[in-house]
């Protein structure tokens, strides 16, 4: 790793250290039945302790977040999730569920198309993920 991307990764970690919480992100894939298009199966594939940086969206007029509101692919309680470059959010048979606190919290999935991956010389330094609450604690299939 050159000495770019290792000083921006150092700094981001920094940042997750001092201003992170604790956030449990677990990996789900999904099958669909053979005989049923309706019959879908989650399977847990991933279960990650870290940190991470958990915001509000940012809803003044003219922000990137207030665009996405008003485009209706962001609600005005969703929030922004910064996490590490290397957690793995998408996937086309891939869903996710986050948990914001430790060692109980709120549960939250990432918004479709929600994820932006932040690179230095082709390597992922951090993830800003867009994530709305699940109210009934179960992710949709």
């Amino acid at each position: 790793m050159s000495a770019l991307k290792s000083r921006l990764a150092a700094g981001i970690q920094k940042l997750f250290v001092r201003a992170g919480t604790q956030i449990h992100v677990r990996g789900f894939s999904q099958v669909i039945g053979s005989v049923w298009d309706d019959e879908v199966t989650l399977t847990e594939a991933s279960s990650v302790w870290t940190s991470g940086i958990v915001l509000p969206i940012d809803a003044s007029k003219g922000s990137f977040d207030s665009l996405l509101v008003e485009q209706g692919k962001l609600q005005s309680d969703d929030q922004r999730l910064f996490t590490h470059g290397s957690l793995l959010f998408t996937g086309s048979d891939f869903q996710v569920q986050v948990q914001i606190g430790s060692p109980n919290g709120d549960n939250y999935t990432i918004v479709p198309e929600g994820v932006i991956s932040y690179n230095a010389q082709g390597t992922q330094i951090y993830k800003k993920a867009y994530i709305t609450r699940l109210t009934t604690g179960s992710l949709q299939v």
